[in-house]
């Protein structure tokens, strides 16, 4: 399974400026209220499924944080039609089935790619999984390791106890929210009723969306989804859960951590950002700014990647409908990193001075979206599941307006957001580095004291 994390740029995968007729998609309801995406795309006799739902740490409580995730690694695993793992591995060789799964802080993916001929059959087979799991006793202890291992390998890189101490100083009580990995005690102790309680409140119909793309006629495949998936019903009464608003955003805090596995010297500032189902064109704008300050012949290049004062860095924004992060992030050498870090933190205030940006770079920037959602376009696996992103996160009018929307971006509408969230706005600063690295660059750890009302019970 496949756990998202961390982000270090912004996605890129974008649409054109469609027209109501020239959407790559046709959307219709199954008869239990489930939406239906077709995504034809007939050049190889190949179909990609993916069933997506608007679930994650955003819908979990702070006693069963973590069993999203668990629950997304016993979707494949025995149901009624196939009782148990070796069914359904069999099963899944005999259709020619890839498969995956990932679950975020808004959204919950399963995908399969499998043969066209076979669509029907691996229609039924994703409608078993969602609708009829067993979720057996000792399937789940089984699973809960393989969870487990997971949970270790995350827990063992360097920048793993930092990165939970930024989203705790960010979010305060609410932190789990955010945070789709969970806690190990309680993965430790999850029950089956837990996974059945989380079935029934997130991975519903009326929460969910079914997104086929590649080798698939739309006119047939309305009547093969409710041929299989008529019996998964929403559970009278239900309703979205809501787990309330996210706390103010701290005052300014730094926090330094030394890990003697640290290569180089890793550091991020972090503002506040938009979210993208209020802030709408406040996420275009920040959008636009990245791929600025990522411009070969810009002056963010220029200063920070050509000059060699970094490694690397960059701004990114990470699209999600309830919390918005801005970050600035770069990995320096410990002989430049309190230099860099000093310049870093100025230069928002150089983003909004005339002549920073031109018009020919805003130009390009444009050009590059066009050119990447022409890309994504002829890969319908990936497509697939990009699409089923935007569905859950921001709703498909969002999606189906971006690029239309990007081309009425202007430099002063980036200047302008960079006032609004950025200059004179409280962040959290980050700074990962080796204890060698430490000396070298006269950066010292400061972390016991967050490490201390952070991480003690977790």
């Amino acid at each position: 399974m496949i756990l998202r994390l961390m982000l270090a740029a912004v996605m890129l995968l974008t649409p054109r400026a469609w027209s109501a007729s020239e959407k790559p998609y046709e959307l219709v309801n199954a008869t239990n209220g489930m939406q239906i995406m077709a995504i034809p795309m007939s050049k190889v006799p190949l179909v990609t499924i993916v069933l997506v739902a608007k679930a994650g740490a955003m819908t979990e409580l702070p006693s069963t944080n973590g069993l999203t995730h668990v629950w997304e690694h016993m979707f494949f695993k025995g149901n009624q039609r196939l009782p148990n793992q070796e069914a359904f591995s069999k099963r899944i060789r005999q259709l020619g089935i890839t498969f995956n799964g990932d679950t975020s802080a808004e959204m919950v993916r399963y995908y399969f790619t499998l043969p066209s001929k076979n669509l029907d059959e691996g229609l039924q087979f994703m409608a078993d999984a969602i609708s009829t799991p067993l979720l057996e006793a000792n399937e789940l202890e089984r699973e809960r390791k393989v969870v487990l291992d997971e949970y270790d390998r995350n827990a063992s890189q360097p920048g793993f106890d930092l990165f939970n101490i930024e989203r705790m100083a960010i979010y305060g009580n609410q932190e789990y929210l955010r945070n789709p990995l969970g806690r190990r005690s309680i993965i430790e102790k999850a029950t089956r009723e837990q996974l059945l309680q989380i079935r029934d409140d997130v991975f519903v119909p009326a929460n969910s969306a079914l997104i086929v793309a590649g080798d698939v006629n739309p006119a047939k495949l309305t009547g093969m989804v409710n041929k299989h998936f008529s019996n998964w019903k929403t559970p009278p009464g239900w309703k979205p859960l809501s787990r309330g608003a996210f706390p103010a955003f701290p005052q300014t805090t730094e926090v330094v951590k030394t890990h003697p596995l640290a290569q180089n010297v890793n550091q991020q500032i972090t503002w506040k950002g938009p979210r993208a189902t209020v802030e709408k064109a406040d996420t275009w704008a920040f959008d636009i700014l990245i791929n600025l300050l990522d411009h070969r012949s810009g002056k963010f290049f220029k200063k920070y990647i050509d000059s060699g004062l970094t490694l690397n860095s960059g701004f990114s924004y990470h699209t999600q409908s309830r919390a918005g992060e801005l970050v600035m992030f770069a990995m320096t050498s410990p002989e430049n990193a309190v230099k860099a870090k000093a310049e870093l933190l100025k230069e928002p205030a150089q983003w909004v001075k005339e002549g920073y940006f031109s018009q020919v770079q805003l130009d390009d920037v444009r050009r590059k979206l066009k050119i990447n959602y022409k890309m994504e376009l002829n890969k319908p696996s990936a497509y697939a599941k990009t699409m089923a992103f935007w569905w859950a996160i921001t709703g498909l009018d969002y999606y189906d307006s971006y690029l239309r929307s990007m081309e009425k971006v202007s430099i002063k509408d980036v200047q302008n957001v960079v006032k609004k969230y950025l200059i004179d706005k409280p962040y959290v600063t980050t700074t990962l580095l080796s204890p060698k690295d430490s000396e070298k660059a006269k950066i010292k750890d400061n972390s016991a004291p967050f490490v201390e009302k952070f991480l003690k019970n977790y």
